[in-house]
Parts: C-alpha cells; structure tokens; sequence
C-alpha cells in the first residue's frame, strides 16, 4: 500500500505451514515507511545519482517511462556511476547499443541531461553541521555580491550625477552662445573695386586649404584684405555653371566690427573667391580667426565651412626700421619719431646720419599713432597710424615728409615698391597743358620730384587756380612688373583742400586684374571750389603718355 511519496505502507501476512489461518491472524505484521525511510531532513544515498546501483538505474528507467530497456543496463552492468558520469561514462554511442529506436534515445539523452544537471549541482554533505556551513557560505557570498553591486549602484548614480551637471553646464553655455549670424549678401554692398577684383580673377590663382575647428592654428590659411583668396568648392555643391556672388555669414573674434566677407562662385575653376572688407582696417581687433560659412544663391543650402586667418597688410604694419626723407627726396637727418598708444608716449627715436630711425621690438599689439617731426620749420608734421601686429611688417619702410605750402597749393607724392622700377606723375589741366617728366614746369604747376629706379617719390606741386579743373593720373613708364601690384600710394598735401582732419589725404592703388593697365586715373580736382573727385577703378591699357588724350576723356 503506498501512501505518499514518503510514507509508504507494507501489509506483510505470515503464513504457517497450514492453510486454517485466517486473515484475522496475530501472525500478520505492519511495516511502516517510517521505519524504512530517513527523514526530510536528513538525506540518503538514494537521493545521490552517483550512489545509484543497478537496480536503482532500472527503477529511474521505469519513472522516464522507458522500463523495456531495464534489461540491456541491467546485463551491462549499468550503475548510477556509469549513468552522470560525462566523461567517462554512458556516451551516444553505449546509447545506441542499449536503445535501437532514435526517438526514445532523444527521450533518453533529454532524461540524462536533467539527471547529470542536478546530480553536477548536489553536494553531499556530511552532517547537518555541514549543512549549515554550507548554507552560511552561500549567505555570506550573497551578502558579498550585493554589497558590491550597491557600491556600483552607488557609483553609477555618482557617475549620472556627474554627468547631468556637466549637460546642465553645457546647456547654460550653449544657451549664452551667440546664434551664428545669418547669412548676408555682403557682394551687393561692397565697392565696386571689390566687386571686380572678386569677379575678375587672375589666372592661375593657387587654393588655400579648408580648415576646421580641429585644424592647428599654424595651418589655418592667413589672408589679408589686399586682394581675393580663392577656397575649393567641393565636387556636386554647386550646380550652376555661371559666376555668381553668394552670401555669406562669420564668426570672427573678440572686438571686432564692421568685417564683410563677400564671396563669388566660380565654376569654371572650382572655386569660391572671397575676400575680407574692413570698414577700420586700423583696428587691430579686426584680425584673428573668423569662421566662414558660404551659401548657395538662395542662402538654403551650405556650400564651404572654413576657418581664416586674417592679418594687415604690410603697408600698414610696424616696420623694424623707418627712413625718412621729404617730398623731393632729400634725407632727413634729426627728424623726431614718437609712437603713441591711448594718448601716451611709448617711444621716441630720432634718425640717423642716414634717416634712419630703428623702432623697438617689444611692442604689444595694438595700433599706434605715428608722429613725425622734422628738425626745421619748413616742413609739415606727419601724423599716421600703423599697426603692430605678430610678425607682419617690412624691414624697411620709407616715409616722405611733406612741405609746408599755402592754403591754395596742393602737395601730391606718389611713392610705390620696387617693381615696377619707374612710375611717372602725369597732371592733365583742363586748359590743355599736361605736366610730366618731358614737360615738368608749367604756370603754377611743377613736377618737382622724378624718381626712377623705384619707392618714389614723385612729387607735383599745384597753385590752385578758379575756373580750371586738374586730372592726376599714375603712368607705369617700365614694363618689368603690373601696375596694380606695385604698391602705389598718393599722398595728398593739405588739409585745407583734402577737408580731413589729418594733414595728409592718402589713396592706394586697387589691386584688381588689370596685367594690361598702363595709367591708373587717380582724381580730379576742382580749382574753384577746391573738391577732389577720386575715380574709383579707373584704369587704361593704351601707352600714349606724352598725348593729352587721357585729359580729353576724364576731364569734363
């Protein structure tokens, strides 16, 4: 009789020799379970797989169902060993050999696997003593491995915490970030000697690199406002095939203000031209790095991204050394140079048997004012500003001081570099007679000064007469370089008739791609009301210099 699992009942009835006994007989013996079984709480040698015997395998057979194969373990001596023994033991191919049928041997294996997974994790402890130290060994583990994950649990929580203070910075900062600006069609508001010079390109202009914000300042391309740089415009950006001017939107540094960068597309090169215009090029806070962002015609999609350094020209930086001379070339030995920054003296030099004056070379950046005073009455102080900035600056600059003159006389010097070798001043009147170096002395007009191997200066001095109109134009007389890269700059003496606030009225030379241009038409000036009308972009390629033809067509 089975009762349940753990208590089984056994009615065993003993039989005497004769068959008179009844079932009622004192000869009858209950066995119970509980005398043959251990307890719940201890273990026996028959909950251990590997303590199994033989008969003990064929009863588990009989409990997965596949009793019919008791015989085959049983001759083979099939023993709990045997069966969870990995190893060593009972393999697919004894399987095969104790079972034929391929699907009960799938049954089989599945069975063994259960069996071996539990007997691989049962221990067999020793005493109930051992138990307990078992048990207090996997407590203590427990207790160790969630002791471990808090401290990570508390380290990730630093670790999100760290890191939401740092978004929350970010987003502080982001949020006092200026908006990029938008972009703007800066071309259309540019002069029209800028338009020209972006529109009309050199040939063979070389590309300067993109540069991005991971770039080494060293290799971030430096462009001055001279003249255009040309950017590669990336393969598929631009589909139309016709020079067009773009917009444009910058970044630029600290301070500065009143910086344009008009840009023109050129397809036919694969280039974009571009180029900085300062409305204060003697603001030194105008130069550093800027960031340009260049848009397609409908400002909707980005054509380049770069980073640019921008830096003064040369004309207008620091130079090591200055030599000075006067309007017709005479040097000037004594001659006092201050420099000036807010307002206070910072150096003072005087110059040289040979009129040179060496400037110091601890300056700070910044710009300076430059006043310059000769050693006698004769000539007029010169007040001019440079700028110091890096290691932009020639090693020598030559400045040339002009004359004292009434307030009807006007003063022009024309100074250039080296190449082209000789520039000539040319003064057309509207009477008809024209100053130059075959004609040097006219009724009120002299050409008193005539260089030719370079820097100038050529100097004309006009008395200003009512009723007559003057055209100062600048002739290139040597074909050894261009006329709009030779640095030329007029100077304009008196600042009675200049209406500025300076002593001196200066004009540079447009650097535009004009390689045939033999007279740049500089201004006209009224000897009646005493206004000069400066032409803007005028140049002509014919070389008819002793001719008064240039006087007939820009005098009116």
């Amino acid at each position: 009789m089975r009762d349940d699992e753990n208590h089984t009942l056994y009615c065993v009835r003993h039989y005497p020799d004769d068959d008179s006994v009844s079932m009622s007989s004192d000869n009858s013996i209950l066995i119970s379970s509980f005398e043959q079984k251990p307890s719940s709480t201890e273990h026996s040698d028959l909950d251990y797989p590997s303590n199994w015997n033989v008969d003990d395998v064929t009863k588990w057979l009989g409990d997965i169902s596949l009793q019919q194969y008791g015989d085959n373990f049983r001759k083979n001596d099939i023993d709990g060993s045997v069966l969870i023994d990995d190893v060593d033991g009972i393999n697919d191919d004894t399987i095969k050999q104790l079972i034929p049928s391929l699907g009960t041997q799938l049954k089989f294996k599945k069975a063994l696997r259960t069996l071996r997974s539990r007997a691989h994790t049962q221990s067999r402890p020793g005493s109930a003593l051992s138990v307990a130290k078992q048990e207090s060994e996997e407590h203590r583990k427990l207790l160790q491995t969630i002791q471990q994950q808090a401290e990570q649990i508390t380290s990730l929580v630093s670790t999100v915490n760290t890191q939401a203070k740092q978004i929350e910075q970010f987003v502080i900062k982001l949020a006092a970030t200026p908006k990029p600006p938008p972009p703007v069609d800066a071309f259309s508001k540019s002069s029209l000697t800028v338009q020209n010079q972006l529109l009309d390109l050199p040939p063979n202009m070389s590309k300067i690199a993109l540069a991005s914000a991971d770039t080494p300042a060293s290799d971030i391309p430096a462009i001055d406002p001279v003249s255009p740089s040309v950017l590669p415009l990336p393969a598929n950006s631009y589909t139309s095939s016709t020079t067009a001017p773009v917009p444009t939107a910058i970044q630029g540094p600290q301070g500065s203000s009143g910086v344009t960068f008009p840009a023109v597309v050129h397809p036919n090169i694969d280039g974009i031209a571009i180029k900085p215009v300062l409305d204060d090029i003697y603001n030194f806070q105008n130069y550093g790095k800027y960031g340009v962002t260049i848009f397609d015609q409908n400002s909707e999609n980005i054509l380049v991204q770069t980073l640019v350094n921008v830096v003064p020209e040369n004309e207008i930086c620091m130079p090591k050394k200055f030599v000075l001379r006067d309007s017709v070339n005479n040097i000037l030995v004594g001659a006092s140079v201050k420099l000036k920054l807010h307002d206070q003296v910072v150096f003072t030099g005087s110059t040289d048997s040979t009129g040179t004056v060496i400037m110091p070379t601890t300056l700070q950046k910044n710009c300076y004012d430059v006043e310059i005073h000769a050693s006698d009455a004769q000539h007029k102080p010169s007040v001019f500003r440079m700028i110091v900035y890096e290691n932009r600056g020639s090693e020598i600059s030559t400045q040339f001081i002009c004359r004292q003159l009434d307030s009807d006389q006007l003063e022009i010097v024309l100074k250039w570099g080296t190449i082209p070798r000789d520039l000539d001043s040319h003064l057309h009147i509207s009477d008809g007679r024209h100053v130059y170096y075959e004609s040097k002395i006219e009724e009120n007009v002299s050409l008193d000064c005539d260089v030719t191997n370079g820097n100038g200066p050529e100097t004309i001095k006009i008395r200003l007469e009512p009723g007559l109109k003057y055209l100062y134009v600048v002739h290139r007389y040597s074909r050894d370089g261009y006329l709009t890269k030779s640095g030329a700059t007029v100077t304009f003496n008196n600042s009675a008739i200049t209406n500025s606030n300076s002593p001196y009225q200066v004009v540079q030379i447009p650097v535009v791609n004009r390689p045939n241009a033999n007279f740049w038409i500089v201004c006209e000036i009224d000897g009646t009301t005493k206004n000069i009308r400066m032409f803007e972009n005028a140049f002509e390629n014919h070389n008819n210099y002793a001719s008064d033809e240039i006087g007939k067509k820009y005098l009116k």
